[in-house]
């Protein structure tokens, strides 16, 4: 019997020739380094950036989040609750964040985040002092609360809604 290969066996260059162990290597690193980079990929994009969006119950509008309640308490007692949400009662400095409020406020009163000391200037939760020329507050009291038809001021111990505020929380989605 003759050891040379026959014609059939010529043609068939792949059939009994074996891979160097290097190239199996190398395409094995390959796979995993695609797949560790497609697995990153997806991570990347469930990770939030920048602020964190609104809590439930809180309504984003214009970069900040509001919460407008459905319970009844005293001034104090809703700027605690806004503190434990790490919030303020309800700040505007626009127009449009006002008007933003009056659609949502039915015709109740809410608690926003104005005070002041007897005979002293109003001031915003956040310390800034309140632009008196924006919007009239009507009644002698030291907190002001706002309803559909503008902001009055009362005693803080009366029952009222209110509405919170956390600024630069609110992500817009495009």
């Amino acid at each position: 019997m003759s050891t040379q290969p026959t014609e059939s066996q010529e043609f068939r260059p792949w059939s009994r020739r074996r891979f160097p162990l290097s190239v199996i290597t190398s395409l094995i690193f390959l796979l995993v380094v695609l797949a560790l980079v497609a697995t990153l990929a997806v991570e990347k994009q469930k990770i939030p950036t920048g602020p964190t969006p609104c809590l439930d119950e809180w309504i984003g509008y214009q970069r900040k989040c509001f919460y407008f309640s459905e319970n009844t308490t005293t001034w104090g007692t809703s700027q605690s609750f806004c503190a434990s949400h790490t919030a303020t009662l309800a700040i505007f400095n626009t127009t449009k964040e006002l008007d933003f409020l009056k659609r949502y406020i039915d015709h109740s009163q809410y608690w926003i985040g104005l005070s002041r000391e007897q005979g002293a200037e109003w001031q915003w939760a956040d310390g800034t002092m309140y632009n008196r020329c924006r919007l009239k507050i009507i009644g002698e009291g030291q907190y002001a609360y706002l309803h559909k038809h503008g902001v009055n001021s009362a005693s803080g111990h009366l029952f009222k809604k209110w509405i919170c505020s956390r600024p630069d929380a609110y992500i817009p989605r495009n």
